[in-house]
């Protein structure tokens, strides 16, 4: 089955537009699920996703991005779905709910210079279905929903394998942890960071580990928790961003690395884990509406 065109459409009213670090994060979070179900090393190329395995969207529409466009943006309805200005690999990334851009291999060099505005619809039966799910499960059908749409109109073709490559780990300082846990009647999850200072409430350390991933000083690496502490924490966070070219000695804050340790008590350690890695096999561009 294919989805069909629907010419001049590219932008709709009703999406909300997101920064793209906060939405496409949070997107990533909500389709961890999907990086559970990991699938053995293949000999041969294998579909991104087939039909019997997912539902499918009724309309996609397809253009390129303005070249000078430097926002991405992302949003979801109970039956339709938008993106902006992203490239073929952030696209994979978010519907294989991948933490980091190296968790992607091969594929045509075209894919990380030409970025795609996307709008999809799904039926009326699909939106009442998926609109009875849970919060994540619902996340997960877009998941599904957005490989389809690559193996479709992108002729994406993957296979999924484990690999070892340095990530970091998130792990207990010597001194011990220094976070609050949040109290047990406390339900409003709160993140926010930027600029070197981050906010916490009600965060669990796994949502710490993911969201360090997005700084620079992770240089793309997958960060795990290993930490072994449960539950959710209130903390705060106060460093000097490294965008590569050191810390000042005369910055008000420390780097990342050295607030963790201070201030949360928290140390990221360079060690060796087994990732799940998508390699892309073949894509091709698709055919703009």
């Amino acid at each position: 089955m294919t989805s069909r065109s629907l010419p001049g459409l590219c932008r709709v009213g009703l999406f909300e537009s997101i920064a793209f670090l906060c939405c496409a994060h949070l997107l990533l979070l909500a389709l961890a699920a999907l990086s559970g179900a990991k699938a053995e090393a293949q000999q041969q190329n294998a579909p991104a996703v087939s039909a019997e395995e997912t539902p499918i969207f009724e309309v996609v529409a397809i253009k390129s991005s303005k070249p000078d466009d430097e926002n991405h943006r992302y949003s979801t309805t109970n039956d339709r779905f938008s993106m902006e200005n992203f490239t073929l690999r952030r696209l994979i990334r978010i519907a294989y709910g991948l933490k980091s851009d190296s968790q992607i291999t091969g594929g045509p060099n075209w894919m990380d210079k030409q970025a795609f505005d996307i709008v999809a619809k799904i039926d009326d039966t699909e939106a009442a279905r998926i609109g009875k799910l849970k919060s994540d499960e619902r996340m997960r059908e877009f998941g599904l929903l957005l490989q389809s749409l690559l193996a479709d109109r992108f002729q994406l073709q993957v296979h999924q394998v484990e690999q070892a490559m340095p990530v970091f780990a998130l792990v207990v300082a010597k001194s011990g942890a220094k976070l609050a846990r949040s109290p047990a009647a406390q339900r409003d999850y709160k993140f926010s960071w930027g600029n070197g200072h981050m906010e916490a409430t009600s965060v669990s350390m796994d949502a710490l580990a993911d969201h360090l991933m997005w700084m620079p000083e992770s240089g793309a690496r997958v960060v795990v928790n290993r930490t072994g502490l449960s539950g959710e924490y209130d903390f705060k966070l106060d460093w000097t961003p490294d965008h590569g070219g050191g810390v000042p000695p005369d910055a008000a804050d420390p780097g990342l690395f050295t607030a963790l340790q201070d201030q949360l008590g928290l140390k990221l350690e360079s060690q060796k884990g087994s990732i799940d890695v998508v390699v892309v096999d073949g894509a091709v561009k698709p055919t703009l509406d």
